[in-house]
């Protein structure tokens, strides 16, 4: 009896260690109850936002979803808001230009989660195409409106769809004016609203171009975002013909010169610091400013203790003039300022810059390489040997390679 009690331990043992080393189920559960989780893809920093970068607008989107609970989950794709596949596994090819992706996975009971990320087509280098600012492109009924890009002389057509594949085309507009930098258009009467922008061909044959967001309404777009204390402020946007006051906390500002585009003003003369900033209609009515976070009626602006001339995320190449100050923009900089270039080092072997005027004709700075090790941002006395370069040549120049310039300041 003693000897069979011991071999039963013996064999209970075995079969926990044995049970014990089998490998883990995969992780699923298999009721619409449970609240779905996408498994796959997913990034190295594990923030669920990723990129597809395809090489023209006949590399597919070929990627698939792992999910829990995977017998009740349906998989929706949308590039900027347009579901474009419902299923597990994507294979499609979409016109060029740079979407919003979200993988929405939703359960039998309705319950949902997504991920996000960018989708971005490049066109065929003899495609005509145009990019928008990540910002988008915000236009206005009935103003003519110009877009910069390749080979725009081979638009037959301007498209505004709310399909990314023309299918639900609003409008068919031909240029008033193109040449293969740059075309331009006026939009017919349109809904407020984001749409796709397409190019037709002479053969129809359509090409992607982004998109375009359409107001109706007035809407502040760049320049609100610091004010020069004491000096003339311009804050750009569309519809803006009928803005009658600016207000900066309680001070409200009605010596305006406005257009369409623009409300130039006097900027009050404060210290530095964050103030709330907001415009008027003369009905009353609010404008919009445009935002990262979207349309708001009151932003917050700053006067800095140094005064902006250019911003934006401009990538230099010596072979392009692609960051320059206009001599309007350098005339508010007095000779002796110091004059601030902020920039990124994005990955490449080699990094430089020369601050210049057009055509070289007059130098800042001397030829300045490795600028991973340099100060950032990098200053340089305006002289006035400088100032007269600007003058005679219209404007002053960031050239170099392997990086990105954000901003150009002056104290």
């Amino acid at each position: 009896m003693k000897t069979k009690n011991i071999l039963l331990l013996i064999a209970l043992a075995a079969a926990t260690i044995l049970t014990g080393c089998q490998p883990e189920a995969p992780f699923d559960t298999q009721s619409p109850n449970d609240a779905p989780i996408i498994l796959t893809p997913y990034n190295e920093s594990g923030t669920g936002t990723f990129t597809y970068d395809l090489l023209n607008p006949d590399t597919p989107l070929y990627d698939s979803v792992t999910v829990t609970p995977s017998k009740y989950t349906t998989i929706n794709w949308y590039l900027d808001k347009q579901l474009v596949y419902t299923g597990i596994k994507i294979d499609m090819c979409f016109p060029a230009g740079n979407y919003n992706l979200t993988i929405e996975a939703v359960t039998d009971a309705g319950l949902r989660t997504e991920r996000t990320g960018t989708v971005t087509v490049h066109p065929y280098d003899y495609d005509p195409y145009s990019a928008a600012p990540a910002a988008g492109r915000h236009l206005a009924p009935g103003v003519e409106t110009q877009i910069d890009g390749q080979n725009l002389s081979k638009a037959k057509n301007v498209i505004i769809s709310n399909d990314l594949f023309g299918g639900k085309v609003v409008h068919t507009i031909t240029p008033t004016y193109q040449e293969d930098g740059f075309l331009k258009f006026i939009l017919p009467e349109t809904n407020d609203g984001s749409y796709f922008l397409l190019l037709q061909d002479a053969e129809g044959k359509i090409y992607g171009a982004d998109n375009i967001d359409v107001h109706n309404g007035a809407v502040a777009l760049a320049g609100f975002q610091e004010m020069p204390a004491g000096n003339t402020w311009v804050i750009t946007g569309v519809n803006l013909q009928h803005v009658a006051k600016v207000k900066v906390n309680d001070t409200e500002i009605t010596e305006l010169q406005v257009t369409e585009t623009s409300v130039t003003l006097t900027a009050p003369a404060v210290e530095v610091g964050e103030y709330t900033l907001a415009m008027y209609n003369e009905d009353g009515s609010a404008v919009l400013f445009i935002t990262n976070e979207g349309a708001v009626e009151q932003v917050k602006t700053l006067v800095p203790s140094e005064t902006t001339i250019w911003t934006g995320a401009v990538t230099i190449d010596w072979n392009a003039d692609l960051v320059k100050v206009d001599a309007s923009a350098m005339a508010a900089v007095p000779v002796g300022a110091t004059i601030y270039v902020y920039y990124e080092v994005p990955a490449a072997d080699y990094h430089a810059m020369r601050v210049t005027t057009p055509w070289w004709d007059y130098d800042f700075l001397p030829q300045v390489d490795g600028m991973e090790n340099q100060p950032n941002p990098y200053s340089f006395t305006y002289e006035a040997a400088g100032k007269e370069a600007v003058d005679r040549t219209g404007a002053m120049s960031v050239v170099g390679f392997g990086l990105t310039v954000t901003k150009i300041t002056f104290k």
